[in-house]
Order: structure tokens, then sequence, then C-alpha cells
């Protein structure tokens, strides 16, 4: 579907290709994660307090966060558009904007028929997002949603190639052709624009991706570790929690249970203040995953004290 600006030479149109395919695809993943991580969680936390609760309760986790993901692909999927306007084509999908100056595309040219390349990136039926290596064109960077390659057309830049799906490529290939012809009306460099979670540099930074994996394998340490001691502990426990007048309180042991809890919270609070402030201060992320897993390594102690 192509839309277009107001006038009788439009000063913009955008075309719009078919998702609803790539979409439907991308919701049925994300339903079946919510369904699954959510009954996993759910049985988690109905068992009895033992070390086999770890399981469901990281697995339950771990489809959660998955379905979210699918679900920002997914809306990506319905985002997608192309629109092109006397400065450049703009490329659309979810949180990130490609601008290509239309007078750095060198051509226009239909992919033809042959065997969908192999993607690397969000790859799924009628919805494709990645880069793929072509024999003639060498790197693409796909944002189509195409079913068969002849619905895929190539934008090629001196420095990127591009391909893309746009419904009506023939009134596509016009609009760029017409608005060249028109000459911009002010000079456009060729990048990427992100916005929203996409502009979190956090994503692009591999440092802050391990000490985020070490923070919540510390987190999952500090879990197991009380799950597995929690059955063999009598109902009410001297609990020796590190103080400097050594204090021993005899308490119900369900009271342990606060330090994993404890232990979750910290790991969300730090998580996330990471990923807000890393485009701010690369320094303060790292941080603050580090003060995390230094938490979670004394909440582990605290664990192993309170009923040495």
């Amino acid at each position: 579907m192509a839309e277009r600006g107001s006038g009788t030479t439009p000063a913009y149109t955008v075309f719009r290709p078919a998702t609803a395919l790539g979409a439907m695809y991308g919701g049925a993943i994300v339903l079946g994660c919510a369904i699954l991580g959510l009954g996993l969680l759910y049985r988690g936390l109905t068992m009895e307090v033992e070390l086999a609760q770890v399981g469901p309760l990281i697995a339950g986790a771990f489809f959660l966060a998955l379905g979210a993901l699918y679900a920002y692909w997914t809306w990506g999927c319905r985002s997608l558009r192309y629109v092109v306007d006397r400065n450049s084509l703009s490329i659309r999908w979810g949180g990130l904007r490609q601008v290509v100056p239309l007078a750095n595309i060198e051509r226009l040219i239909p992919a033809g028929e042959g065997e969908n390349p192999q993607i690397a990136g969000v790859n799924w039926i009628g919805h494709h997002v990645g880069r793929a290596d072509d024999a003639e064109l060498g790197e693409v960077l796909f944002y189509s949603t195409h079913r068969t390659l002849n619905e895929v057309l190539y934008v090629q830049t001196p420095t990127e190639t591009y391909a893309v799906s746009p419904p009506d490529p023939v009134l596509f290939a016009q609009a760029v052709q017409a608005n060249q012809a028109r000459g911009p009306l002010f000079d456009q460099r060729q990048a990427v624009h992100r916005w929203g979670i996409a502009a979190q540099s956090f994503w692009l930074d591999p440092q802050a991706r391990l000490l985020a994996v070490a923070l919540i394998g510390a987190f999952v340490v500090v879990l197991g570790y009380v799950l597995e001691i929690y059955p063999g502990l009598a109902d009410s426990v001297p609990l020796r929690f590190p103080s400097l007048a050594g204090i021993v309180r005899v308490s119900d042991k369900g009271a342990l249970l606060d330090i994993p809890r404890s232990a979750a919270g910290f790991l969300a609070l730090n998580l996330v203040l990471a990923v807000l402030l890393h485009s701010w201060e690369r320094m303060v992320a790292y941080v603050l995953l580090l003060a995390g897993i230094a938490i979670q390594v004394t909440l582990l102690v605290a664990a192993a004290v309170a009923v040495a």
C-alpha cells in the first residue's frame, strides 16, 4: 500500500509492505512464549521449596524474556515502511530509521527468481531483517517482508545495498526517480537513527552484556544455594546474620527466603539502571553491574552465615 502526501506534487510517498503474515507468525511465537513462561513460573512458585524449583523458575523467566524480544520484533514487522521524499529514502522498522539520500542511490535492481538467502538476524516467514551475502552484490541489508525472492528490490548505494519489498516496485522506482529529478531541499547523511529502547547503547556493548550475564548467573547461584539448603532445615532455626553484636535470633525458616527475594530485586534494579545509564556514561553502567554482582555475592555469604 502506498500513501502520498498532499498536493499535486506529493511531498512524500509512504510504501507499506504486506506485514500480516509476518506479524501473525511473530504473534503466535509471543503467545506461545507467554503461555509457556507463565505456566513454568506458576509451577515453580507452587512447588515445594527445594532445589528443583530453580529449573521452572529460570525457564519461565527465560521464555517471558524471549516473548518480550519477539514482541518487539513483531512490532517492528508491523511498523515497517519505506518513505520517499525529495531528500531521501527512509526505511523505518521499530525503533530504527535507515536514511538513504536519494543522491546516493545508484541502481534499483529487481532480485528476480532464486532461493531466499540465509539472513543473519530476524528471519522468519514474512519478516526478514538482517544481513545476507549475495554473490553479485556482496553484503545486503534486508528490511523486507517477502515470501519469495522475486518480491525483493535491491537499492544499491556506494557503501551499502538494501533489500526492500515495496507492494508496487514500479511505483516505488518511479517515486525515487521523480524525487531524484526534483533535487534535494537539503543534504542528508546516509546513516541509521535509533529511538526508544533501540537507542540504548547497552545492546551494542559486549562487555556490558557479559557483565549482565555474570550478574544473572550470580543471582541463580544465590537462588540455587538457598533452595538447596532450605528443605534440610528445622521449622525454627537460629539465623546468624552478619552483625557486629553477634546477635542470634530464632525464627521461622521461611525468613531465609527473603534473601533470594532481595537478590531478585537487586538484580532487576541494577540491570534496569545499567541499561538506562549506559548511553549517558558507559563506566557508570559497568560500576552498576559490578556492584550488582558484589551484592549477589554478599547475599550468598549472608545465606551461608545465617545457618552456619
